[in-house]
């Protein structure tokens, strides 16, 4: 069986690798994969995702830091929330990870029709 991908590998393996390291590897395959559809919006939707998770993880571990300066119960709830907000990710991650071994093109909501421009636009135009 030939591999769909140009990365050499099979779609379903380069899809599941484009959510394995977050939005690093989401953002490395979306680069490097020109032709497959599905890996390059597994890659996008990866890289929208746990982008913006990870940011947003950042900037409430920030707050929290800066509340212990002004109000420190303060930083109990940021960094709390970033907590809540790291599980739910693990657990998105996982999910994500389990649908892409599947071989099913699951659409994370808010991220997938961003994520569904992504992988068409920048295919068509690089080739």
């Amino acid at each position: 069986m030939l591999p769909d991908s140009t990365t050499g590998l099979t779609s379903r393996t380069a899809s599941v690798l484009s959510y394995l390291g977050w939005w690093v590897t989401g953002l490395i395959f979306w680069a490097l994969e020109r032709r497959d559809t599905a890996v390059r919006f597994h890659a996008a939707q990866s890289t929208i995702t746990f982008g913006a998770l990870a940011l947003l993880i950042i900037i409430l571990g920030l707050f929290g830091l800066v509340m212990l300066s002004f109000a420190p119960s303060g930083f109990l709830f940021f960094t709390g929330a970033a907590f809540v907000v790291w599980i739910g990710s693990v657990v998105l991650w996982l999910v994500a990870l389990w649908q892409a071994s599947q071989g099913k093109r699951w659409r994370i909501p808010l991220a997938a029709n961003l994520a569904e421009a992504w992988s068409r636009t920048s295919a068509s135009s690089s080739s």
